[in-house]
């Protein structure tokens, strides 16, 4: 969907601004399956006077190793044990890498190192069943099983980490079932006092392709339990996004907006909504925040545009779109094109727009939906033969609405009438406009403008001279629009220019009405003069 693609879109910066909060936040967000923003906030709040830089070292490793950058997840764990000898995770990472080599003996000794720090720390235990899994969930099967059951006896069942472990073992192949181990997670530390974040954010995680209610009740909870986490903001923010609450997914991501624990790609992922909500101004300001922060934020000048276009401020649209379009390593899209193609026609740069309109279309060959805009634009241009042209393609190819061929037919004809009156060109030009407004009436017989264009275009195709068929035209319009009582006034021109022609048409026919047709256009425009002497000759 457009709402998504758009919100997709301000995704791709990099986390240039860490999260203001302490190193604890980067060990959630690493428990949460951030990594990246997790690095960040861990890398940037190292030296911090309250970071424990043993933690810190100890999830840094672990981000390394997820990305196989097995010195960097070596220097980590060695320089979290010098920080602290005796945090015992840091030993189980180098167990982790010494397995990954295939060296389990040594594994083992990094183990038993790492128990021996806090003996009665079941968790320290459940950190060693977690290694063996990550490292090689079959080979190692026996020994999973072995240390999961030591910390199940050692902490009598009410070790948390357990459940979380073995939820992420079921996570992929039963959803419903690790919903369950995450349940009994956040139930064991409740019982502790404690809010098990990483059960919750998994719980939702997990579960939210089975009953995202449930899942976004879950997120809820977490908020209540802790309102001013980041963490908990976020993710709930993401959730109702993920099931197409727009709203709500706005309206939360302004609340973790005014978290200080927040970072530069979520405000421009709130510009993005902002956006997509409606909210035009308010995402202008967000957007222009980021840029003050980060001028070379392409992503940004694209939101700026799609703003400015969408509060058709074509000045400014103009000027974001050439920002956009003059950075250097902006990664532009068709609809980058398409909007500064409609732009650069709406502020009367014709060529310019043509050629960035047709440079969309080379982008994106296989979508169809490009022709009328660049028909459109050579209509504007007075190119109205290549309107013509590029919009026949469109509809020849299987697409188009009544619209579109409504369109179509007043190509034609705005065609005919650049050509000489009474040349068979004239004629036929206006017999094929003739022939879109007939499928255009026949897919919708009750749009009353359908019987104005047809009326327009016959009389164009009989060099200006009122006829029966016009006549009939009109009178279909004026039949169609009469059944609405408030239509006379909506469509006044359409029903001044019908009794006009009208009038005209039946003065040699029917004196009469021609004198009725005149009568009824001057309670419409009292003050034609010209039409007042008409009526007076009759």
């Amino acid at each position: 969907m457009k709402l998504r693609f758009l919100f997709s879109l301000m995704l791709g910066a990099a986390l240039t601004a860490a999260a203001q909060g302490g190193y604890q936040d980067g060990v959630d967000n690493y428990n949460a399956g951030r990594l990246d923003v997790a690095k960040t906030i861990l890398n940037n709040t190292i030296n911090d006077a309250g970071t424990d830089k043993a933690v810190s070292h100890y999830y840094l490793g672990n981000i390394a190793l997820a990305d196989k950058d097995m010195d960097g997840a070596r220097s980590n764990y060695k320089a979290g044990i010098a920080a602290n000898s005796h945090y015992g995770y840091n030993y189980i990472g180098l167990g982790s890498l010494s397995l990954r080599a295939g060296n389990k003996a040594d594994a083992e000794k990094y183990f038993k190192q790492a128990m021996g720090t806090d003996k009665k720390n079941s968790a320290l235990t459940v950190a060693v069943a977690r290694a063996y899994y990550e490292a090689n969930p079959t080979m190692y099967a026996k020994d999973v099983e072995k240390y999961i059951n030591k910390a199940l006896k050692d902490s009598k069942n009410s070790e948390a980490a357990i459940y979380v472990l073995q939820g992420d073992m079921k996570a992929q192949e039963n959803a419903g079932e690790a919903a369950g181990l995450y349940e009994m997670a956040i139930n064991q530390d409740a019982d502790k006092g404690l809010v098990n974040r990483e059960a919750y954010v998994k719980y939702a995680n997990t579960y939210f392709h089975v009953n995202p209610s449930y899942a976004i009740d879950k997120l809820k909870e977490l908020n209540e339990k802790e309102p001013n986490s980041a963490l908990a903001q976020r993710e709930l923010a993401e959730k109702y996004y993920d099931n197409n609450q727009f709203g709500s997914a706005c309206i939360q991501y302004g609340k973790y907006m005014q978290n200080p624990n927040h970072f530069q790609n979520d405000e421009q992922r709130y510009a993005g909504l902002l956006y997509s909500a409606g909210e035009y101004q308010k995402s202008l300001e967000m957007a222009n925040k980021v840029l003050a922060k980060d001028p070379t934020n392409f992503y940004m000048l694209r939101v700026i545009l799609l703003d400015e276009v969408a509060l058709k401020n074509w000045q400014n649209a103009e000027h974001a779109g050439r920002n956009l379009f003059n950075h250097p390593n902006a990664n532009l899209i068709p609809n980058d094109y398409v909007l500064y193609g409609q732009v650069l026609s709406e502020e009367g740069k014709i060529e310019e727009a043509v050629k960035i309109l047709e440079k969309a279309i080379e982008l994106n060959p296989d979508d169809a939906a490009l022709l009328p805009k660049l028909s459109s634009v050579y209509e504007k241009a007075g190119q109205k033969e290549k309107a013509v042209e590029i919009l026949r393609q469109y509809l020849d190819s299987g697409h188009g609405t009544t619209q579109d061929i409504r369109d179509m037919a007043k190509r034609y004809q705005s065609l005919a009438r650049t050509m000489e009156k009474g040349t068979p060109e004239r004629k036929a030009t206006a017999a094929d406009a003739l022939k879109y407004i007939n499928m255009a009436i026949e897919k919708a017989p009750g749009v009353g403008i359908l019987y104005a264009d047809k009326a327009t275009i016959l009389l164009t195709g009989n060099d200006d001279k009122p006829s029966a068929e016009m006549a009939e035209a009109y009178d279909k319009m004026i039949a169609t629009f009469d059944a609405n009582p408030d239509t006379k006034y909506r469509y006044k021109s359409y029903y001044t220019s019908a009794y006009y022609l009208l009038g005209i048409y039946y003065m040699d026919i029917d004196k009469d009405k021609s004198r009725e047709y005149f009568q009824k256009y001057l309670e419409l425009k009292p003050e034609d003069e010209d039409v007042k002497g008409l009526v007076e000759t009759l």
